[in-house]
């Protein structure tokens, strides 16, 4: 256990070779270790819950990445705490503390959102509902006043008729001619009259009605007669029927075969159209159903608990307040430091600040032994060095003096040697102009040229 609270510590940000000399900041730097296990530990859980929300991710690859992302939180979190070393100023700490409080306010607010949403699981499903039904009827209304689908109701109308005159023939026809809509209204009439003649008659005649005598006496024979009569009438009455039917159908049959022609002619232009409308807006239709489907996203509940905060003042504030519960746990470590680096420095800051002051110490005086120790060493080499040079530049002096002296008699002896190559060439030239100058002048002139 103690070993295990002593790495919990160093993880928490305390030095392994400072803190057995101050034993009682131990307790300090364990809690620091295990906030900053437990933030990890939020973090996973958020980030499973909101991969199978938003991805409907399975829940052992959601586990997995959960550990993953509290991992990497873990790793964030430590470097925030432990690249915070107290400042001697209170101003360089906040200073310090502001990229990284700003930071750990960004992942916080990442990992309360699914958890939030968890807390208010009930309500955000109901209104995630609504909204589905809202969208559904808003399509509804849009598509039915959309102009593409204005006459969509009556074609389908007229193919359905035009379908049933071909159908039937035109037979259908029938139940609208008037002679024999009129002839079964008469047949109709005459059976009502019939049938209630009939009653009387029999009333009378086993005595449950007329004058309430039983048998077949001279009012119950009256009034056979009367049903006799109307009797004859319903007769007359069907066959006028069946006439004004066998006429219609001969005038129908007359006329429906050209309509039955006019009907296929255009319930194949209307059959066509009607087909294009409707898997036009079959296809529009399936589109809002796929995208109603995914309405269960993190984006359309955050969007349902937006609108539920907006209704319920008190739900908005616990709402607000449960996502600041969440966020200051996870700036828990880093305020946390913060707060340590601005109070008093304790006896582990002292024994810290005296370790790093005797190390650095220790080492700049090392480092001033090596130095002296590479002069005393290097003297020696210096001199020979330099004597060496100036044996090297008196050399290049002395080689190059005797370069010039050994060019400058390289020329005269060339200038000797052609001067010698020259002369005989020189003085026969100079005996030819005097010997014609003597020849073509005067004896005055050429004594004087001589």
């Amino acid at each position: 256990m103690s070993r295990l609270g002593d790495r919990l510590a160093t993880f928490g940000g305390a030095r392994p070779d400072v803190l057995p000399l101050a034993p009682g900041q131990r307790p300090r730097y364990l809690a620091m270790g295990l906030v900053l296990i437990a933030t990890a530990a939020v973090s996973a859980f958020a980030a499973s819950y909101a991969l199978i929300l938003a991805l409907a991710a399975p829940a052992w690859v959601a586990v997995v990445a959960g550990i993953v992302w509290g991992l990497v939180i873990l790793a964030i979190d430590r470097m925030l705490v432990v690249g915070m070393p107290r400042q001697p100023k209170a101003s360089a700490n906040l200073l310090m503390a502001l990229p990284r409080v700003g930071l750990a306010l960004v992942i916080g607010v990442v990992v309360a959102t699914p958890l939030t949403l968890q807390v208010f699981e009930r309500e955000v499903t109901a209104e995630t509902q609504v909204m589905v039904l809202e969208a559904k009827q808003a399509f509804e209304e849009e598509l039915a006043a959309d102009p593409r689908y204005a006459g969509l109701d009556e074609l389908e109308q007229r193919v359905a008729e035009q379908r049933a005159l071909i159908a039937d023939g035109g037979r259908a026809a029938l139940a609208g001619d008037a002679d024999y809509v009129a002839a079964q209204a008469a047949t109709a009439a005459a059976q009502a009259a019939y049938d209630e003649a009939n009653r009387v008659w029999l009333a009378e005649l086993d005595g449950t009605g007329g004058t309430g005598i039983v048998g077949d006496g001279p009012i119950t024979q009256s009034k056979k007669l009367d049903r006799d009569g109307k009797l004859a009438a319903l007769e007359a009455a069907k066959a006028a029927e069946a006439d004004a039917k066998a006429q219609a159908e001969a005038r129908i049959e007359a006329g429906s075969a050209a309509a039955v022609d006019q009907a296929r002619q255009a319930l194949e232009a209307d059959s066509a159209e009607l087909e294009r409308l409707t898997a036009a807006r079959d296809v529009e239709t399936a589109r809002f159903e796929a995208a109603a489907d995914q309405s269960s996203g993190m984006l359309a509940r955050l969007e349902a608990l937006w609108r539920i905060g907006e209704r319920n003042g008190l739900l908005a504030f616990a709402h607000l307040m449960i996502a600041l519960l969440f966020v200051c746990i996870e700036l828990m470590p880093v305020l946390t430091k913060t707060l340590q680096n601005l109070m008093a420095p304790t006896a582990y800051d002292d024994i810290a600040t005296i370790t790093d002051d005797t190390i650095v110490a220790g080492e700049r005086e090392r480092a001033a032994d090596r130095l002296r120790r590479a002069r005393d060493e290097s003297a020696p080499r210096l001199e020979v060095s330099e004597y060496r040079a100036e044996l090297r530049r008196e050399s290049g002096r002395r080689v190059a003096d005797a370069f010039v002296a050994a060019q400058e008699q390289a020329e005269l002896a060339a200038v000797e040697e052609w001067a010698d190559q020259r002369a005989p060439f020189i003085a026969a030239r100079a005996v030819r102009e005097w010997e014609q100058d003597s020849d073509g002048a005067p004896v005055g002139q050429a004594s004087q040229r001589g």
